[in-house]
């Protein structure tokens, strides 16, 4: 291990001339498009460097796949923090848990305290988690507030788009949702003041500054703690209901004027519990039924839908959290082979669980307290009435192991967004005891699973579900993903069946034609079909 090891997160240069990749196997004929992903790809300026990885400069890299051949560019988002870190040679803003770098120009001591107290209100705009393909304005985005447009073909940043500043609002989440008309909807956050969070409308007009322009809140819900607000990743939509949690993770806001960063002024507190906020949208109003489950973390969902006056939905959380900082390691503790033989990550609980919301209101209210208000067929997910509130209890979604199994980057046919589905694709992406180095095919009923199975030292990226236009099952399809190979030091492109999980073909930078080259790490992608 020790002479394969590699630094992570570690500084990538942009490719971008195309690189054209070796493909040993074949391509189906209808596969042809770019397969896009984000990530934190710069670490350093000057004598600086960012302290954790999610404070890096965003990264795109790209898969360009035409008749059967397949070429590689990458390339830095331009945003603003970028340009001006780049200008001065240091980091000029504080990231999630890099604080601002000392500024040169400041040369007295109240100088340099009235620079740093500037520089910690400053918000970056450094994006590098998420991106989404809006098809109805043709634009491909980087998930943040603002949000930067990108041309798929180059990945050159293109413009910057923003919610208008009537709305107020600070923060979004890395993930949005899109309705079948092509809205656009998102979860923001007011925090300069009471704590509100508030869904945001944004129009598919054909015109994306013209959209958000037009852009719209729809639910406000104020937040439960009235001077620190909660921090949000993701929320649910469904038909009819929009579900946000908040989770306990509070942010307190002048901590960050005073320690420096947001990590410095994170609080997880394990002894108050998630408040589910169930927003209908036919209506307009929320539920008045308060729902509760324990402390835990929601970071993705594989899926939500609704069935027989129940939302079901499937999620994909961190609990049994002592503190916040056990989910956030630095860069130099993640290079270190300590890391691996301490396996930090199991400070926590990362699984795949279903809840089960039941939205008729008269027929909880007849329930008496102690009983289960779900009235589905399902063992184990609950709502249970209590005094003043349901407490949601989730069950598993996948079979018990003798061995830890953590799983995270769900994906699915996104066909079945919002509808009654089977199957979700996952992995351990190197926290877990199963499927540690592999990615599973996972049957939300059976419980039964089918993997592919990387060697040790190989990480997997999340997968990315590409649909068979002529298919006619759920799993009739391509699982796109990503192996940054630590072990052999051989990047590529996988390229798996749905069905069988077998591979169809994988995509290798040829050293003959280039040299290898180290894929960067990334969180998620999307593929954007020709």
């Amino acid at each position: 291990m020790t002479e394969a090891r590699r630094r992570p997160y570690s500084d990538h240069r942009p490719i971008t001339d195309p690189v054209q990749m070796r493909v040993e196997g074949n391509l189906p004929s209808w596969l042809n498009g770019n397969l896009v992903r984000v990530g934190p790809g710069l670490f350093k300026f000057g004598q600086y460097e960012a302290l954790f990885p999610m404070d890096g400069m965003g990264l795109l890299h790209s898969f360009q796949i035409q008749d059967g051949k397949v070429t590689f560019i990458s390339r830095l988002i331009e945003s603003d923090i970028y340009k001006k870190n780049i200008a001065e040679n240091r980091f000029t803003a504080a990231e999630f848990g890099t604080p601002a770098s000392p500024n040169p120009a400041q040369k007295g001591m109240f100088a340099r305290l009235k620079e740093k107290v500037s520089q910690s209100g400053e918000l970056s705009d450094n994006c590098n988690h998420n991106l989404c393909f809006w098809k109805e304005n043709n634009a491909l985005l980087v998930v943040g507030n603002p949000m930067f447009v990108i041309d798929p073909n180059t990945l050159e940043t293109v413009g910057k788009v923003v919610l208008p500043q009537s709305l107020g609002i600070d923060l979004i989440t890395e993930h949005v949702h899109f309705d079948k008309d092509g809205t656009m909807y998102l979860l923001g956050s007011h925090v300069r003041g009471r704590p509100v969070y508030h869904i945001v409308k944004v129009p598919a007009t054909g015109d994306l500054m013209d959209s958000f322009q037009r852009a719209e809140i729809i639910f406000s819900i104020p937040g439960q703690f009235k001077v620190t607000p909660t921090s949000h990743h993701n929320f649910v939509m469904t038909d009819n209901f929009f579900v946000m949690i908040e989770c306990p993770m509070e942010i307190n806001i002048l901590k960050i004027l005073t320690k420096g960063t947001v990590l410095e002024a994170i609080n997880w507190d394990p002894s108050t519990t998630c408040k589910f906020h169930v927003l209908c949208r036919k209506t307009g109003k929320e539920l008045k039924c308060k729902m509760e489950s324990e402390a835990m973390l929601f970071l993705h969902s594989s899926n939500a839908y609704e069935e027989d006056e129940h939302i079901i939905m499937d999620a994909f959380i961190m609990s049994k959290l002592k503190s916040h900082k056990d989910v956030f390691t630095q860069r130099n503790v993640l290079a270190s082979e300590a890391y691996e033989k301490e396996e930090s990550w199991k400070k926590y609980e990362q699984s795949a669980v279903r809840f089960i919301i039941p939205t008729n209101e008269e027929a909880i209210s007849t329930k008496s307290i102690g009983e289960n208000a779900v009235t589905m067929a399902d063992k184990g997910a609950e709502a249970i009435v209590q005094k003043s509130k349901l407490l949601l209890k989730c069950r598993s979604l996948v079979a018990p192991r003798d061995v830890v199994e953590y799983l995270q980057y769900p994906a699915i046919n996104p066909a079945l967004s919002s509808k009654k589905y089977t199957y979700f694709y996952a992995g351990g992406y190197g926290e877990s005891d199963f499927l540690k180095f592999g990615i599973g095919k996972y049957n939300v009923d059976s419980q039964e699973v089918i993997a592919w199975e990387a060697k040790t030292w190989q990480y997997l990226s999340e997968p990315v579900f590409i649909a068979d236009p002529e298919g006619t099952a759920e799993d009739d399809g391509l699982l796109l993903f990503t192996m940054l190979d630590y072990a052999e030091k051989n990047d590529r492109l996988v390229v798996v069946d749905a069905r069988s999980m077998s591979t169809i073909a994988q995509v290798f930078f040829d050293v003959q034609s280039g040299g290898a080259v180290l894929l960067p790490e990334a969180d998620h992608g999307v593929f954007i079909q020709s």
